[in-house]
C-alpha cells in the first residue's frame, strides 16, 4: 500500500448520525485532534430532529480546511446508513483510505496514523482488501473507563465471519478494494456493516489487521445497538435473539449477502458457503450435527461454540 511519492493517504470518515447531539460533538472534536491530519468528513444524517445537524454544521464551519459533508440519510436505520454512505464517498486517490464512525465515541489521537502506518505496511498486492482493526476503551456516559473489549481468541478467517463478527466498526479503516467489494453488497443483505466488512475482506482472499491495542474510548450506553463484545447482560440479549429467531434470519441475510460478491469469494469461501448453506437446511437434528461437525466453522469462544450448537439443535441457526 505503500506509494512511490510517500505521500499520506486521505483517510475518508464516515460518519452515520440519529438524534446524536447529545454526544457528537466530543467525537467530532476527536476527528479533529487527529495527528493523522489529511482526512476528510461524511456525516449521513437518518432524519435527527434534535440539534445533532445544527452541531455537525457549526463543527463544518470551524473546521473549513477539511472537505466536510453533511448528506441526508436513507431514513432505513444504521446499517442502512453505512452503506449510504460507502455509495456517497468520492476518493481522489487510489491510496485514499476509509474510516467508519460512530457518533457517540472519543478516538484517541493517533487512531488514524496507526491505521495508516499498519494497513502502508502490509504487503497488499494489487486489488487486493486490506482491513485495520482494534480493541476499545470501554466507558460509561462521562468517559470513565469501566473496561477493554476483548482479544479474539481463536484465528481470524472466513469459517468464523459466517458466524459472528470480532471487530467493531468503530476501528476499521480499509482500502478501496475493500470498498467496491462492499458496494456491491445490498444494503438489505447485510445484518451490520461491519460485520458485513469481516465477511468480505476473508471471504474475497483480504488481509486484516487487529490492533491489541485500543484507538477509541467506546461509550457504554442505553441506546447501543447490542454494546461490546462479552458484556454479560449482552449474552443474555443474543441468547434472547437465538430463542426468537433472530440467527435464523442474520444466517439468511449473511447468505444472501455473500451471494451478492460470489464471483469474486476463494474458492475455499466458496466451500465455507456451501457448507454453511446445507448445515443450515438439515431437517434431522444429527444430520445438522454432522454437518456443522464437519462444517469448518468457528466462534471465538467457549459461550459462542456452546450458542453454535445450541442454535443448530434448535434448528435456529
Amino acid at each position: 500500500m505503500s506509494e512511490a511519492s510517500g505521500a499520506l493517504p486521505c483517510v475518508h470518515v464516515l460518519l452515520a448520525s440519529y438524534q446524536g447531539a447529545r454526544y457528537i460533538r466530543e467525537q467530532l472534536e476527536s476527528i479533529a485532534g487527529q495527528t493523522h491530519t489529511h482526512w476528510t468528513l461524511t456525516v449521513s444524517d437518518d432524519g435527527s430532529t434534535d440539534d445533532t445537524v445544527r452541531v455537525c454544521e457549526a463543527f463544518a464551519h470551524a473546521h473549513g480546511g477539511h472537505r466536510i459533508r453533511l448528506v441526508k440519510g436513507p431514513g432505513r436505520r444504521s446499517t442502512a446508513n453505512f452503506f449510504h454512505l460507502l455509495r456517497t464517498v468520492e476518493p481522489t486517490s487510489s491510496h485514499d483510505l476509509i474510516a467508519f464512525s460512530d457518533q457517540d465515541d472519543v478516538w484517541l489521537p493517533e487512531k488514524l496514523s496507526r491505521a495508516v502506518t499498519t494497513l502502508r505496511a502490509l504487503r497488499v498486492a494489487a486489488g487486493q482488501p486490506a482491513l485495520y482493526a482494534a480493541r476499545t476503551r470501554l466507558v460509561n456516559e462521562r468517559l470513565e473507563p469501566i473496561g477493554i473489549s476483548r482479544l479474539p481468541q481463536r484465528p481470524l478467517g472466513f469459517g468464523n465471519a459466517l458466524l459472528q463478527n470480532v471487530a467493531s466498526g468503530n476501528t476499521m479503516v480499509f482500502n478501496q478494494p475493500l470498498l467496491r467489494l462492499m458496494r456491491r453488497v445490498r444494503p438489505e443483505h447485510s445484518v451490520l456493516h461491519d460485520w458485513t466488512a469481516y465477511q468480505v475482506v476473508t471471504g474475497c482472499g483480504g488481509q486484516m489487521h487487529f490492533d491489541p491495542e485500543p484507538c477509541l474510548l467506546y461509550r457504554q450506553h442505553a441506546d447501543n445497538l447490542i454494546g461490546s463484545q462479552g458484556r454479560s447482560w449482552d449474552k443474555v440479549l443474543r441468547m434472547g435473539m437465538l430463542f426468537k429467531g433472530q440467527y435464523r434470519l442474520w444466517g439468511d441475510q449473511t447468505e444472501a449477502a455473500m451471494n451478492d460478491i460470489a464471483q469474486e469469494l476463494q474458492p475455499k469461501s466458496l466451500d465455507l458457503l456451501r457448507k454453511f448453506h446445507d448445515m443450515r437446511r438439515r431437517p434431522d437434528l444429527i444430520g445438522r450435527m454432522q454437518a456443522g461437525r464437519h462444517s469448518g466453522l468457528w466462534r471465538q469462544t467457549r459461550s459462542g461454540r456452546a450458542s453454535f450448537w445450541l442454535g443448530l439443535a434448535l434448528n435456529q441457526l
